[in-house]
């Protein structure tokens, strides 16, 4: 009896024991937590995401480094420049030793061995002046003088159409500023220029290039597939239009005051033989041609209402809609490989489950302002099933414009109207 007596006292210490130990690491593990916590806030105002490291998933690959060019699973050999190769304009440079760089003797002869190794490399920039002599000149028939003009001449002006062209080229396509194009041409060339000087050159450059202008929107009115997108700039601080008319050949931009039809009639007429790819802007409608609406622009909007409505009117319409899109969008992509017949049959389900869809009238506003959309543009949802060159989204020109809305961001807009 004093045994199991002196057993349960030593079980009942050995509880103890283990509870302060258990609330000793409860301590500790509140500690932690708090501190955790601390450091994911920490974190998150430097805009990153904190990931333990213990979580963290080691890549394949991470154990050996492998050469990019070498890795088994790239789909294509790379993009690699090609050797120079000897032509007409070739400058032969022969290099010999004056002395043995082993033993410094200078009693070398050839082994008739050559090793040729081609550079290529740009000619030492210099500044040309060019001096016309325009004789004046008398007809020996009806007596009047007259006066010729050199081949590269300019009248008026003392800077060459090569200069004037560079300049442009620095301002106009890589994007620099007017003071940083000085700076180019009196370092390489040492020719100087003001910056007043600079913008004339660059408005005489712009003259040349409207025919050009005017020549490639013809190539893009003629363009099976046009994409259309239009975001804002700045004319001496005030707000105007920046448009976009862009193919997968070619990208035009456009600046406005107006954001009416008016401007988009002018760029690509009133009529089009192709497809019209832009966003739900009303003005786009003005142009009479086929059009494929933005689907990824839908489902944006989609996204967010289904995040704010009520659960049964995003059962009942909103994941209904977005299914039925995302389905519209896969079976695009297998066009090619799906019989004629098949995916014709195919298409026609999308269409009539589209039809069933519109046709529910659903009571929610914001369901309703969607529907009154898709009614008004039914024929402009699903055009790409029908055309394989034509895509869902208006993905290209939105990136070709990306670069106009960083120039702006950057400060990079006009200050005058021409």
């Amino acid at each position: 009896m004093d045994d199991l007596r002196r057993q349960i006292e030593v079980l009942i210490e050995r509880v103890g024991v283990l509870e302060r130990e258990n609330a000793e690491l409860q301590a500790r593990n509140a500690e932690l937590e708090a501190r955790n916590a601390e450091l994911e806030r920490q974190l998150q105002r430097r805009g990153k995401k904190y990931t333990p490291k213990a979580n963290v998933k080691k890549k394949a690959g991470d154990e050996k480094k492998v050469d990019r060019r070498t890795k088994p699973h790239r789909q294509h050999p790379g993009s690699f420049r090609e050797p120079p190769q000897p032509n007409e304009n070739t400058i032969f440079h022969d290099v010999r030793f004056d002395c043995c760089p082993h033993c410094g003797d200078d009693n070398l002869r050839d082994s008739g061995r050559i090793d040729e190794h081609f550079v290529e490399e740009i000619p030492e920039p210099k500044v040309e002046l060019h001096c016309y002599r325009r004789h004046e000149q008398e007809c020996q028939r009806c007596g009047r003088t007259c006066q010729g003009r050199g081949q590269l001449e300019i009248p008026g002006s003392h800077i060459g159409p090569r200069a004037r062209l560079l300049a442009g080229y620095c301002r106009a396509h890589l994007g620099i500023s007017l003071e940083k194009t000085d700076d180019l041409l009196l370092e390489l060339f040492g020719l100087s220029l003001s910056r007043a000087g600079t913008l004339g050159h660059v408005r005489w450059s712009a003259s040349l290039f409207e025919p050009v202008v005017e020549k490639l929107f013809d190539i893009l009115r003629d363009s099976p597939v046009i994409h259309a997108d239009e975001t804002g700039w700045r004319i001496d601080g005030k707000n105007v239009w920046a448009w976009c008319f862009s193919n997968p050949r070619l990208a035009l931009f456009l600046i406005d005051e107006s954001r009416s039809a008016n401007v988009i009639q002018h760029a690509l007429g009133e009529t089009l033989e192709g497809v019209l790819v832009t966003d739900f802007y009303s003005a786009y409608n003005r142009i009479k041609s086929s059009k494929q609406k933005c689907l990824v622009h839908l489902l944006r909007s989609l996204r967010e209402l289904r995040d704010q409505l009520p659960r049964p009117d995003v059962a009942a319409y909103i994941e209904p809609l977005m299914t039925l899109l995302r389905e519209a969008m896969e079976l695009s992509r297998q066009h090619g490989t799906m019989e004629a017949d098949i995916y014709a049959s195919a298409c026609e389900t999308i269409e009539n489950r589209l039809d069933a869809l519109i046709w529910q009238k659903p009571t929610e506003p914001d369901c309703c302002r969607i529907n009154k959309r898709l009614v008004r543009h039914r024929f402009e949802l699903l055009t790409f099933l029908k055309h394989p060159d034509v895509p869902a989204d208006n993905n290209l020109c939105e990136s070709d414009i990306r670069s106009v809305v960083a120039a702006r961001n950057d400060g990079g807009v006009n200050r005058s109207t021409w």
